[in-house]
C-alpha cells in the first residue's frame, strides 16, 4: 500500500508541477525580434530568388526542370504527393531549421536561406506558366501553417543561442529556466502538429483548391 501512495503523491506532484509550469508559461517570449529577423531573412531570399529566376527565360528554365526530371515533362507544375514522404520531408526540414539552437543560430539562417529562395524561384516559374491566382491558391492553403511552422523554429533556433550567450557574459542565472524548457517541449509537438496538419492539406486539400480557383485544368502545362 505504502508503494501505491507514494506513486499516487508522485504523480499528484508532477501533475501540480505541469499545471504550474502551463501558469507561469509565456510562449509568446520566443516570437520576439529572433522571429522578426526569420522574416526578413527568409523574405529577402525569396524577393531576391524571385526576380533572379525572373530574368532567365521561361524556355530555359523549362529544359533545366526537364533535364533535373530526367527528360521526362512534368504534366503540372505541382508535383505527385504522397503524405507520408512529404510529412518526413517537412519534419526534416523543420528539424533543419530548429537545429540552430545547437549551431549558434547558423542552421537556423541557413534554411531560411534555402527555403526562401526555393519559395521565390518556384513562385517565379510558375507565376508565368500559370496565373497569380492558381500560384496563391496552390501556396496559402498549406502554406500558412507550414512557413509558420518554419518561421516560429527559427525564432527558437535563433533565442536559445542568445539565451546561453546571455548567460556565458553572465548578464543571467542559467541558460533556460525551467519554464522555458517547458515551453519549448510544448512549442515542438505544436510545432510537429502543425507540419502534420499542413502536410495533410497539401495532399488532400490544394489541388481542389486550385481547381476551384482557377478551373478543371488550371495545372496543365500550357504548351500542352
Amino acid at each position: 500500500m505504502s508503494a501505491r501512495t507514494d506513486e499516487r503523491r508522485q504523480g499528484r506532484r508532477g501533475e501540480r508541477s505541469v499545471r504550474s509550469l502551463h501558469r507561469r508559461a509565456r510562449y509568446t517570449r520566443w516570437f520576439r525580434w529572433h522571429l522578426v529577423a526569420a522574416l526578413a531573412v527568409f523574405f529577402a531570399s525569396a524577393f531576391a530568388a524571385y526576380a533572379l529566376v525572373g530574368t532567365i527565360p521561361v524556355e530555359q528554365l523549362e529544359a533545366l526542370i526537364e533535364e533535373a526530371q530526367g527528360g521526362i515533362p512534368g504534366d503540372s507544375p505541382l508535383p505527385e504527393l504522397a503524405f507520408v514522404p512529404l510529412l518526413l520531408n517537412n519534419l526534416r526540414a523543420l528539424l533543419f531549421i530548429g537545429l540552430g539552437a545547437v549551431t549558434g543560430g547558423l542552421l537556423s539562417l541557413f534554411g531560411l536561406v534555402v527555403n526562401g529562395a526555393l519559395v521565390g524561384a518556384v513562385v517565379s516559374f510558375a507565376v508565368r506558366q500559370t496565373s497569380w491566382a492558381v500560384v496563391l491558391a496552390a501556396l496559402l492553403p498549406h502554406g500558412v501553417l507550414e512557413l509558420s511552422a518554419f518561421f516560429m523554429a527559427a525564432s527558437v533556433g535563433l533565442r536559445i543561442p542568445h539565451r546561453i550567450l546571455r548567460y556565458l557574459l553572465g548578464w543571467d542565472e542559467t541558460p533556460l529556466s525551467r519554464v522555458e524548457l517547458f515551453e519549448l517541449a510544448v512549442l515542438s509537438v505544436l510545432l510537429a502538429a502543425m507540419i502534420a496538419v499542413a502536410a495533410w492539406i497539401e495532399v488532400n486539400v490544394t489541388l481542389d483548391v486550385v481547381e476551384w480557383v482557377a478551373g478543371e485544368g488550371a495545372l496543365d502545362p500550357v504548351n500542352a
